[in-house]
């Protein structure tokens, strides 16, 4: 009598099961507003807020966190800069269809880049898997120590041929963490001559 299902059959749910337990999670953005910025002060404050105790919280507890196990106990919670709505930005965006993955867009916020220090600027955009758009970038806070050498990412909303910055939601790459992570470099032309004060820090 031959087996209802064939061992070929079974061998590809197996290592289909096994992929989907192994792969690891992403993690869920808590922002959802592209225009959250022009929101009443108390509720975009509350709003940021709540992301980010909401991210420490899963910083300490998920299997898949960034940070290492080992110091997950003493994890106390991430450090920002105060929250300052003048790093809420926008500028028109600029869809590259042609260029080379990652990058998948361009927008233009007055904001000067090395080497000429000169606003504004045409910052390159990348484009994740799942569709999200973010900026990888650098800034003289990184040279200064307060932030993460290799650079910070920040997710971009776009509508209506406008994309939204709110640097407050800048956030460190999981290298950062742990040198065991794989994190996309900032491009060369994301290189900005200022410091900007907002985000994620040490």
């Amino acid at each position: 009598m031959r087996p209802v299902v064939g061992w070929k059959v079974l061998l590809a749910i197996m290592v289909l099961l096994v992929g989907i337990l192994l792969i690891p999670r992403r993690q869920k953005s808590t922002m959802t507003s592209p225009l959250s910025c022009e929101s009443p002060l108390d509720t975009y404050l509350t709003f940021i807020h709540q992301a980010r105790r909401q991210k420490d919280s899963v910083f300490k507890v998920d299997p898949f966190s960034p940070i290492p196990e080992e110091k997950r106990a003493g994890f106390s919670g991430l450090k920002y800069f105060p929250v300052n709505r003048k790093w809420c930005l926008q500028g028109k965006y600029e869809p590259l269809p042609n260029a080379l993955p990652p990058v998948g867009g361009a927008i233009w916020l007055d904001l000067p880049t090395l080497d000429s220090c000169r606003e504004a600027s045409r910052l390159l955009l990348y484009k994740g898997r799942q569709g999200e758009v973010y900026m990888a970038f650098w800034d003289s806070t990184a040279a200064l120590g307060m932030t993460y050498e290799g650079g910070r990412y920040v997710p971009v909303q776009i509508k209506e041929g406008i994309g939204f910055v709110d640097f407050n939601q800048a956030y460190f790459p999981y290298c950062a963490y742990d040198s065991r992570y794989i994190c996309l470099p900032y491009p060369p032309e994301n290189r900005l001559c200022i410091s900007v004060l907002a985000g994620e820090r040490w």
